[in-house]
């Protein structure tokens, strides 16, 4: 249940942290006014343009969007970072692939231990009366089989007993139902063998958890990042060329046309 709560509180975080960022370029608008040139060189229609405006437009690096680079590896950690031609993106990619097989292994290895221990206490409880393991909780009771050492669940309620019948651990005496002697040590090696399976699968489940937990994280991590990388290399081509270069369409005219505009603060 605790690690449950974990994995809730991560999503909250993970949630609040994509608000955030996909705010936060309003909130941190900056406070230069912003004058748009239109470049002669750069209106064109789509269809008509010349030898010129097309080879001056390749040495032009179009404006990368942060919000856009966020959700890229929001989706698949790596894909922002490598949106910007960062590298870096396939370590996120790579470390994805690496927990996403590791949660599977260690998943699929505590549900057959977990298999494993109820297997023994099939195999190693004899019932007297009437039961039998189809009505048994496939929960709760195996794993107050493994629980309690003593007789028929002494410690349970009427409602589990009626449930799961009257049974005992082959290895031991049946006559020990009676016993209330607490100084009387007895014990069965097949409820000890059960008990230790049915502790290594709640482990691995732990540790299966916590690999989600990583995968979430890295989710968040990845977008953040990949948007303060788009931020910073939009900053780097303005600083290298004076100009933040984005493509717009021209309707004035009524048809649609490429118009290349330069932004440059003053």
């Amino acid at each position: 249940m605790k690690s449950n709560w974990t994995i809730f509180l991560v999503f909250i975080i993970f949630s609040l942290l994509s608000v955030i960022c996909l705010t936060s370029n309003e909130s941190h608008a900056d406070p230069l006014t912003n004058f748009y040139l239109d470049s002669n060189l750069g209106i064109r229609a789509l269809t008509k343009q010349s030898a010129v405006s097309t080879a001056a437009s390749e040495n032009l690096v179009p404006h990368k969007s942060p919000n856009e680079a966020f959700l890229y590896s929001l989706a698949i950690p790596g894909m922002g970072q490598l949106y910007t031609g960062a590298k870096r993106g396939y370590i996120y990619t790579a470390a994805e692939v690496g927990l996403l097989v590791t949660y599977f292994v260690l998943r699929n290895s505590a549900v057959n231990t977990r298999d494993d221990y109820r297997e023994v206490v099939r195999q190693n409880i004899i019932f007297e009366g009437p039961g039998n393991f189809e009505a048994w909780d496939p929960i709760e009771d195996f794993e107050h089989a493994t629980q309690y050492e003593n007789w028929n669940h002494v410690y349970d309620s009427e409602e589990t007993r009626t449930r799961t019948g009257k049974w005992y651990w082959k290895d031991l005496d049946p006559s020990l139902k009676n016993e209330r002697d607490s100084t009387i040590a007895f014990d069965s090696k097949y409820r000890l063998e059960a008990f230790d399976l049915r502790q290594k699968a709640n482990d691995t489940f732990q540790s299966a958890r916590t690999i989600l937990g990583l995968v979430i994280l890295n989710h968040v991590f990845s977008a953040v990042e990949a948007r303060i990388t788009t931020k910073r290399w939009n900053a780097k081509q303005q600083q290298e060329t004076g100009f933040n270069l984005d493509v717009k369409a021209d309707i004035s005219s009524g048809t649609l046309e490429g118009v290349l505009v330069l932004k440059k603060k003053f």
